[in-house]
């Protein structure tokens, strides 16, 4: 049911996390939400899907950089930043969520998007990961029927 070996997850799981985190380091003034949620439909979020390993290996930096120049064409949204390590946390739930059930970042996002995941953040993020992805995929699956 996993959407690629498990020897990638954890550095995606990482990167995505200090990618969402970092943005506002890397992208000064950047609104983070539109950064979010275009890079969750990006290209390069699909390979990243797939474990492409020139994406699953790049850092976290580097990554942000690439899918600016390539992705956006060195533009990007001017806005607000998202309050502390809530980015790093729903980086970390996306990319999980993707893999535990291969399910395409694009989806995901819409199926969670971040008002969303704001509110879950108190409740969840001290569960751990994989306790977190469950309980969020039993709540959507709940809203399904």
């Amino acid at each position: 049911m996993c959407a690629y070996s498990e020897i990638y997850v954890d550095d995606i799981v990482e990167t995505q996390g200090d990618v969402f985190l970092l943005i506002r380091e890397e992208l000064p003034g950047v609104d983070e939400k539109w950064f979010i949620e275009r890079y969750m439909h990006s290209n390069i979020r699909r390979l990243l899907d797939h474990a492409n390993p020139k994406f699953a290996g790049m850092p976290a930096p580097e990554l942000i950089l690439y899918f600016i120049e390539e992705e956006c064409g060195n533009e990007y949204k001017r806005g607000d930043a998202w309050w502390g390590f809530l980015p790093r946390w729903v980086g970390e739930v996306y990319a999980f969520y993707q893999w535990k059930y291969d399910t395409p970042s694009s989806q995901i996002i819409e199926m969670l998007p971040l008002s969303e995941m704001e509110i879950m953040f108190p409740t969840l993020h001290q569960a751990g990961l994989d306790t977190a992805v469950d309980k969020i995929h039993e709540v959507m699956l709940r809203q399904q029927n």
